[in-house]
């Protein structure tokens, strides 16, 4: 069978029109191809002869990539952010303390100066040294608590003494009208016994009757002492437990000056009553 020229060539023009079909369909899908690669993709390419072709590709790889970035992104930058926050707060939160502090104690620290070893803790406070800084701070403290055990002495003792009736006279005076019925009754005894003597004779009865009248003053005047002796006894506890009200009154009265000695000799800084009612808070006082 003969072939004419004009076959070859149709046949030649067709196949260089597939061939650069499959060119065109190679250059299209090959970047593709490399793009989803570098990304982790999928590509794939379907080519259909009669000089019609179809090339696709889908890749993911530049998604994935991306959203890797973005994930490790946010992980490294919501972590710094999250630690910058948390050391924010810390800080606030250590100045609010500070502040809160300084407006309870009505006194900041610097105005405490060494009187902030107030903070040590009782164990602290009762091991120390007499003479280092807490050692002093706590010796004022006992002071304070002697103090406030001296004032609930005092308080209960002048209860006491307003309980008891105030006395009309002096012990002086009472010791002096006992003497009196002393030497009363003592003399009458004299007289019962000079008359007790004389009995006997005609006149008994007269002397019975001055023995009788001799004793009833007798027994009086022993009741009167008895009196006499229990109002003593009274004003003698008035008199003792008022003089106890009045030292313990003055213990209190120069508690103040104690206390503050021995918070000066404690502190590197003038001591005023702000820094002292701050140290009794810091003291549980």
């Amino acid at each position: 069978m003969m072939i004419s020229t004009k076959q070859i060539l149709k046949a030649c023009s067709l196949t260089i029109a597939l061939l650069g079909s499959a060119a065109i369909v190679t250059t299209v899908s090959m970047p593709d191809a490399a793009y989803a690669k570098n990304g982790n993709g999928n590509g794939g390419g379907n080519g259909n002869g009669g000089g019609n072709g179809n090339g696709g590709g889908n890749g993911n790889g530049g998604g994935g990539s991306s959203a890797k970035s973005e994930s490790s992104s946010k992980k490294s930058g919501g972590g710094s952010e999250a630690k910058s926050t948390a050391k924010s707060e810390k800080s606030s939160a250590k100045k609010s303390k500070k502040k809160d502090l300084a407006s309870e104690l009505g006194v900041s620290a610097s105005d405490l100066g060494a009187l902030n070893a107030a903070h040590a803790n009782p164990n602290a406070l009762k091991n120390a040294s007499p003479n280092s800084r807490v050692g002093r701070i706590a010796a004022y403290r006992d002071s304070v608590l002697a103090g406030q055990a001296i004032q609930e002495e005092l308080d209960t003792k002048a209860a006491e003494l307003a309980a008891l009736p105030e006395p009309t006279r002096t012990v002086e005076e009472i010791d002096s009208e006992l003497a009196a019925l002393d030497t009363t009754i003592s003399t009458k005894t004299t007289e019962i016994a000079d008359l007790t003597e004389q009995l006997g004779g005609a006149n008994d009865a007269d002397i019975q009757e001055q023995i009788d009248t001799l004793t009833g003053e007798i027994e009086t005047a022993e009741a009167d002492k008895a009196a006499l002796e229990g109002e003593r006894s009274d004003t003698v506890a008035y008199d003792t437990l008022s003089g106890e009200v009045a030292d313990l009154e003055q213990q209190v009265a120069d508690q103040p000056a104690v206390e503050r000695s021995l918070l000066e000799a404690a502190a590197n800084k003038p001591v005023t009553d702000e820094v002292e009612a701050a140290v009794k808070k810091l003291l549980g006082l």
